[in-house]
């Protein structure tokens, strides 16, 4: 018995220490900080099948591009391209492009995009620049969020340059 009290008592000092520590250890999953890695709901890495189908999940209006590997849509005055792999025959999207109409002061742009994104800004010659994902680069030039899937344009780059 007098084992069993100790043991007991052992367990709740080392819960306590470990809460101490690190206390995320005690919220459930669905409560951790989770990144926006997405555009509109398009994000790098989603094959073109599973666009279209987020297409018609939320009535976007959408046509194709001036070739089949770009994806054109209106959405909340947004003009958004999606463009895909033309290499994989699965068609991954590597990079979502997304004008605003009126995106409104600069300043709070990148606030309210830092926020969303759960990300730090980094401020460049270009613009602002977030790593939001595994290899993801979301960037802000005043008029236009571009997210790209960074191996991916890299690889297309390479096979670009040597056609």
């Amino acid at each position: 018995m007098k084992v069993a009290i100790v043991l007991a008592g052992l367990i709740v000092v080392a819960v306590a220490a470990l809460v101490a520590i690190q206390p995320s250890f005690l919220k459930p999953a669905s409560l951790a900080v989770v990144k926006k890695s997405d555009i509109f709901g398009f994000s790098p890495g989603m094959t073109f099948d599973e666009t279209k189908k987020l297409v018609g999940q939320r009535h976007y209006l959408c046509r194709q591009g001036r070739d089949a590997t770009t994806l054109e849509c209106d959405i909340n005055g947004a003009k958004v391209a999606v463009d895909s792999d033309e290499t994989d025959a699965r068609r991954p999207i590597w990079r979502v492009n997304a004008t605003l109409n009126n995106p409104g002061a600069e300043e709070a742009a990148v606030k309210s995009i830092s926020e969303q994104f759960n990300a730090q800004a980094i401020k460049g010659r270009e613009g602002w620049t977030w790593i939001v994902g595994r290899g993801l680069r979301l960037s802000y030039d005043g008029l236009a969020l571009t997210l790209v899937d960074e191996a991916a344009e890299a690889r297309l780059r390479k096979i670009e340059a040597k056609r």
